[in-house]
């Protein structure tokens, strides 16, 4: 029996990620596969790993806010359980996981925005241009709660999803909030759907930190994506985490990635918040992350998958 490569019980950084990566590919080399999907703003690799065989492929994608790399310990965490549970013929739950990954390919993004993630773990030491980014507006007293990419950009409002529409009131380079200015400005936001585009994914998940909601519809493509609220709703009775009533004001939900994925696909786009909503803005202590997150989470995307391994679509290779 093979132990976990991936300890989610500390900071959780893009290194750590790296090198459980190789050791996963080296492990379970008939199941792991890797790319490079692009490079972060500082040079950073945006690895895009598949895990499975299957001919359904289904999107997961963390750490688009720095301080959420706690979602990224949760996909990487996610990816070993499942590989390890399908190499050895053993279920995760009620889930068959050699069957599941049999049936479906798990196209995952764990860190989204790695520069961000380095400077809220390492402080000014770890980015490449401190003086830059001392410069920039600070929305929360701490780097700790740093959400933004290194450019000062939220890329949590980066998408062509009615990007013009979201509303802000921070209209330059910040640790928060600050739009870009332009749409898909920034090379994490331009690989996230070169991915996206390149393949037909039934479905997406982006996970993001604090709140243990579901979010799945807004009112720009809610009455053309019927399948999300049975998706949210079976998610919701794995984790029970709450459902989130579709919202109608896209100076809200505009120009995230969920939002432009169901617009752009007219398929479904859940945004997730894995933890409680405590501690306000800084991270949640990782020692926690099994109590916060996996106890809760564990089956996110295995019935994700499940999900996909039953609905009728056309599949393009």
């Amino acid at each position: 029996m093979k132990e976990f490569i991936v300890v989610p019980t500390a900071a959780y950084s893009h290194s750590q990620m790296l090198r459980d990566i190789d050791a996963l590919k080296i492990t379970y080399p008939e199941l792991i596969r890797c790319e490079m999907a692009g490079f972060s703003v500082e040079g950073r690799e945006l690895p895009l790993i598949q895990a499975g065989t299957g001919k359904r492929k289904v999107f997961f994608c963390a750490a688009h806010h720095a301080r959420d790399y706690i979602t990224s310990a949760y996909l990487m965490y996610a990816v070993n359980v499942y590989v390890k549970a399908a190499f050895e013929n053993h279920k995760v739950g009620r889930y068959d996981m050699r069957e599941l990954l049999s049936s479906c390919t798990m196209y995952v993004m764990p860190m989204i925005n790695p520069d961000g993630v380095a400077l809220v773990q390492g402080g000014f030491k770890a980015v490449q241009n401190a003086k830059r980014v001392k410069k920039m507006v600070r929305v929360r007293p701490s780097y700790s709660e740093w959400m933004a990419n290194i450019n000062g950009v939220d890329l949590g409002r980066q998408y062509p999803s009615l990007w013009e529409k979201k509303y802000t009131v921070i209209t330059e380079p910040a640790s928060e909030l600050y739009n870009g200015e332009e749409p898909a400005s920034e090379p994490e936001v331009l690989s996230v759907m070169r991915v996206c585009k390149s393949r037909t994914f039934v479905s997406a998940l982006a996970f993001y930190a604090k709140g243990e909601t579901i979010d799945y519809a807004d009112n720009n493509t809610d009455e053309k994506i019927t399948e999300a609220f049975t998706l949210a709703k079976r998610l919701s009775m794995v984790s029970g985490y709450a459902m989130n009533t579709v919202c109608d004001n896209p100076g809200v939900y505009a120009a995230g990635f969920e939002n432009w994925f169901r617009q752009e696909f007219l398929r479904p786009a859940l945004h997730i918040n894995l933890s409680p909503a405590t501690g306000g803005a800084m991270p949640h202590h990782d020692r926690s992350f099994f109590s916060l997150v996996w106890d809760k989470a564990k089956a996110l995307c295995a019935e994700t998958m499940s999900v996909a391994s039953k609905q009728e679509i056309q599949i393009s290779e």
